[in-house]
């Protein structure tokens, strides 16, 4: 209910041109319309859209994709100012993560 009541557009337009926006939409999400996300990307300035074929709305078998996708665009965003090597705690020492974004 709370996606329905949201001014989207108005929301879009309040976010600086400044801030950086990542959205990350599955092509296989039945909870929000892949839809949802373009008409999202259209609004908001410095934008990028990446739809993960084959994913659902918790990216489920998808989860490497999704990281990848996250990590490519942090990375772009620090503009080579981070660490090469993630420290032996970043990495995944079981299976896949359950994400709830």
């Amino acid at each position: 209910m709370d996606r329905l009541t949201t001014d989207t557009r108005g929301s879009c337009q309040s976010i600086p041109n400044s801030c950086r926006v990542l959205t990350v939409h599955g092509s296989m999400d039945e909870m929000v319309p892949v839809e949802d996300a373009m008409e999202y990307a259209k609004n908001v300035p410095n934008h990028k859209l990446q739809i993960i074929e084959g994913a659902d709305h918790e990216f489920t078998l998808h989860q490497d994709e999704l990281s990848s996708v996250v990590v490519a665009f942090v990375k772009a965003g620090l503009g080579g100012n981070y660490m090469a090597m993630p420290s032996q705690s970043c990495k995944r020492t079981s299976g896949y993560i359950r994400s709830r974004f």
